[in-house]
């Protein structure tokens, strides 16, 4: 069964806003068949509301000739009806930035205006959210999809309000700062759940994209300032996933509303890029020499930079991300918070009434909060800073992390990924909840930031690094990354006495097990996605791993073979032993496998 719905564009059309990567706007293409440019020439479009400038001021500023309208669904709760509308008439200082003006907050429960006076949607029961709970078991929490329609004449969303993520964030995000959270975590159904629901959830869609750049172009030590973080927010934009500020510590006594997303610089400048009037221009061309001039402010302003999720293997532009400036002094404050909110976790679970499901969910939540952390730091490796930049503007777009800092965050997963977190492995806890699964539990984050340091595309672009740079002794080589993880997971091999625990051992197998599926991928179809191993960036292409960086894996297990033979008569115990003689054999049958064949991918 098909549904159509035919809309009657206005006579007078709007006149559409060219598309500029610098500026994260949602767009439509379209072709143009009629320039002189003696091509068919490709055309990209912001997509957004239809505002224009009425007759009616105030001051500086303009009424819409028709406001941006949403509406509150009927099915919402009283109580989250106030935070709902808070979140709204929070953009009004961006759309004022546009040069709009709101008008008043009806009294009307289901309605709130803002920027120009904007009044949004949101339902609250969600039925993704619902069916999480509704037949009793527990599923992973539903996220928000703000759905978006458009093209240059009209642009339509509804954006789903999800009750069950939002005390989970807050709990591992904040519960280190906020007593409140640390014992009471179902019961989040006041003031405090409200105000994190407006932070988290009310981003009507206006046409933008997440800026997940934004966060890391603040300085880290900002993030722990009661100054800054009332004025400027710890990320730039409430577009980017930095949900909480889990960088500030709780000697800092920043206040709680201080520690949730808002709408902040960078959404201000994009509203105002994307909406604010020219009026000398009468055609879209006639536009762009004003918003270029708008687009060049970020090159003294940075935390307007824009760049969409790991854009093209740049660091600083992963979601969840707080002060990744500098991810590992980030990490580090926030591993702090992560050790102290498990000291909480029991207590705020823990009803008599219920069941044991919240300490379940709460404990594998905080244990991802953990890894997205990790995560963060291995990015680092093969990183690059971004800039987007016109034809008309100097300097690179990407530059290189420089080998100080990919080795330090290397050091830094050495020290604290890749040996398991003490706070983390908490037999009270796991003997409440399940039979088993505890080395799983801490095994599979472990597994996944090591994952994104041995990614396909990082090793082949530690190799493309090193073959392109002026200066080698500058350059963080793909050898002495492998050395370096090598030498942190098995670092047992050096010891005097040999004893491997059994999280290590895990580890150490999934190392093995790693450079063999690299080595040796599973046959994938050919063509453009195809190779195996993952790494590709920003929607581009998964190139597989290079037959240059096998050899240097190949160099790694002859290399660890000698290690584990010289440590074989140090093992301290039995199962160090088996673990050992095993490892021996899974990397002789390693090497001694002929070469796959290597697969053509179409370029």
């Amino acid at each position: 069964m098909a549904h159509y719905s035919i809309v009657r564009l206005p006579e007078a059309p709007m006149m559409p806003r060219r598309f500029d990567e610098r500026v994260g706007f949602f767009s439509t293409r379209m072709t143009d068949f009629g320039t002189n440019e003696h091509r068919s020439a490709n055309r990209r479009f912001i997509t957004k509301y239809r505002l224009e400038c009425s007759e009616r001021r105030s001051g500086n500023l303009c009424y819409p000739k028709k406001p941006i309208t949403y509406y509150v669904d009927r099915d919402t709760p009283e109580w989250l009806k106030k935070y709902v509308r808070a979140g709204i008439v929070e953009w009004q200082v961006a759309f004022e930035a546009a040069g709009f003006k709101g008008g008043d907050c009806p009294r009307r429960a289901a309605i709130a205006r803002a920027g120009p006076r904007l009044v949004t949607r949101r339902r609250a029961p969600h039925h993704d959210s619902m069916a999480a709970v509704h037949d009793g078991k527990r599923r992973r929490p539903a996220r928000a999809r703000p759905a978006h329609r458009g093209d240059p004449q009209r642009l339509r969303a509804h954006v789903p309000q999800y009750h069950e993520p939002a005390a989970l964030w807050y709990f591992t995000g904040v519960a280190a700062r906020c007593t409140r959270a640390q014992a009471a975590l179902p019961r989040l159904v006041d003031g405090a759940a409200g105000a994190v629901r407006r932070r988290t959830r009310d981003r009507p869609h206006l046409g933008l994209q997440h800026d997940q750049i934004g966060s890391s172009t603040y300085p880290i030590d900002s993030l722990r300032s009661k100054t800054w973080l009332a004025k400027m927010g710890h990320s730039p934009s409430i577009m980017d996933y930095s949900r909480f500020n889990y960088v500030a510590q709780p000697e800092d006594n920043i206040p709680v509303q201080h520690l949730l997303p808002t709408v902040g610089p960078y959404d201000k400048y994009a509203i105002m890029w994307g909406y604010k009037p020219i009026p000398t221009a009468r055609t879209s061309d006639q536009e762009r020499t004003v918003l270029e001039q708008w687009s060049r402010m970020q090159d003294t302003i940075p935390w307007y930079r824009f760049s969409a999720n790991n854009a093209y293997g740049a660091t600083g532009t992963q979601n969840e991300a707080v002060g990744d400036a500098d991810p590992v002094k980030a990490t580090t404050l926030g591993f702090k918070n992560i050790e102290r909110v498990m000291g909480y976790l029991k207590d705020a679970t823990t009803n008599p009434l219920e069941d044991n499901a919240d300490l379940l969910e709460l404990y594998n939540r905080t244990v991802g909060q953990w890894a997205n952390e990790a995560n963060h730091v291995a990015t680092l490796v093969s990183g690059a800073t971004v800039q987007y930049k016109s034809g008309g503007q100097t300097g690179s777009v990407f530059t290189p992390m420089s080998r100080e800092r990919q080795a330090e965050a290397v050091k830094f997963l050495k020290e604290n990924g890749f040996k398991a977190p003490a706070y983390l492995i908490r037999p009270d806890i796991g003997e409440r909840v399940e039979a088993g699964g505890m080395v799983p539990r801490i095994n599979s984050p472990q597994q996944r930031v090591l994952g994104t340091v041995m990614q396909d595309a990082r090793m082949n672009r530690l190799l493309e690094q090193e073959g392109t740079a002026a200066d080698k002794s500058k350059v963080y080589t793909l050898n002495t990354m492998l050395d370096d993880v090598r030498k942190g997971i098995w670092e047992e091999l050096s010891a005097a006495s040999t004893i491997i625990n059994v999280f290590r051992r895990e580890l150490q197998n999934d190392h093995i097990a790693m450079i063999n599926t690299k080595m040796n991928p599973p046959a994938t179809p050919a063509g453009p996605g195809g190779g195996g191993g993952g790494g590709g960036f920003g929607g581009q292409p998964q190139t597989p791993l290079s037959e240059d960086a096998k050899s240097h894996l190949r160099g790694q297990l002859v290399s660890l073979k000698d290690e584990i033979e010289r440590a074989m008569r140090k093992a301290g115990d039995k199962p160090t032993e088996l673990h050992l003689r095993a490892a021996l054999h899974r990397i002789d049958t390693i090497l001694e496998q002929k070469p796959a064949t290597v697969r053509n991918v179409v370029p």
